[in-house]
């Protein structure tokens, strides 16, 4: 008698795959989360499927799928993983897919793909509080109070801090806020200034975003955002509920709205006005540094090779050591 081996299929578990790491020419397959899915007519009438695809770093690419299956029942959705199958291709100086294989896999969950921040939300909101509680002048601190509803604390933790690129993650608006905060109180430690003054005014200066941004990452501008932006809505924001607190001359107040209103540093960057005070100029170079660290560190990520460098960034002229 003869045995007859049974031979067993191996089964090779798909993973996420890293945008920086694709290379031209190359066979791909493994998971990307959908940003936009949307049907196309070629030149030769043919339909076929142009998608944007983002990865676990916040990395996007284009992706087309020419020969669609007659019968799908798995079609990419927007905000669902995809597992593809294709080859790597270069169009237009760009890297794109091009897809042989395209269907929603409802096994991998889009939580793979969730960006978040770098330290945990629960020691974030931590900092948060310390900060705030060092915010010794009693109108300052009863509005901070005010502005700070539950409510709005709640929706803050959640917000992003940008629609893309640095902050573009789940929490990051309280996120840059704590370090914004950080920075600018130890500027505050080396420079004659009024440290409340600046404490409140850096834990305030965002918070029109919340009224600017969607809350989904990504997901763009409110119609109000578009209309006004972060800077004025804050602004706004604040002086509504500075009405309700009754220990804050309006000297102090206008101090305070005048470093919301200057964080940008300059009209050309977005700011109605300029720092013209040293609390508004220590939190607009908070911001400032902030933001520059965090995009070298979100470059890092995103690009970073196996021999410890960045792929070239045109914001910092160069390529960059991964720290």
């Amino acid at each position: 008698m003869i045995e007859q081996g049974i031979q067993q299929e191996t089964v090779v578990i798909p993973a996420p795959l890293i945008i920086s790491d694709l290379q031209v020419k190359s066979v791909v397959r493994g998971w990307l989360l959908v940003m936009e899915a949307q049907s196309r007519v070629a030149k030769n009438g043919k339909s076929y499927r142009h998608m944007k695809l983002r990865d676990q770093r916040g990395n996007t690419i284009a992706a087309n799928q020419f020969d669609l299956p007659r019968n799908e029942t798995l079609v990419p959705q927007e905000g669902k993983v995809v597992l593809l199958e294709g080859v790597v291709e270069e169009f237009n100086n760009e890297t794109v897919l091009k897809l042989s294989r395209a269907q929603l896999d409802e096994v991998a969950s889009p939580d793979l793909f969730l960006l978040g921040t770098r330290r945990p939300i629960a020691q974030i909101e931590e900092h948060f509080q310390e900060l705030s509680s060092r915010v010794y002048h009693p109108g300052l601190y009863e509005l901070l109070h005010s502005c700070f509803s539950a409510e709005v604390t709640k929706r803050f933790r959640r917000w992003p801090a940008a629609v893309r690129h640095h902050g573009a993650v789940t929490g990051g608006l309280i996120e840059h806020t704590v370090n914004v905060t950080l920075i600018a109180d130890r500027l505050a430690q080396l420079y004659a200034c009024n440290s409340n003054l600046v404490l409140a005014g850096a834990l305030l200066h965002d918070i029109g975003k919340l009224e600017e941004l969607e809350e989904e990452v990504g997901a763009g501008f409110t119609e109000r955002g578009r209309m006004f932006g972060h800077i004025i809505l804050g602004a706004q924001y604040v002086q509504k509920q500075a009405e309700l607190v009754q220990d804050l001359d309006q000297a102090t107040l206008n101090d305070l709205l005048h470093i919301i209103l200057a964080h940008h540093g300059t009209k050309e960057a977005g700011s109605p006005v300029c720092p013209v005070t040293i609390e508004a100029l220590i939190v607009h170079q908070a911001d400032a540094a902030e933001a520059k660290l965090t995009g070298f560190l979100d470059h890092c990520e995103r690009t970073s090779s196996a021999d410890g460098w960045s792929s070239y960034s045109s914001a910092f002229c160069g390529q960059l050591r991964t720290p």
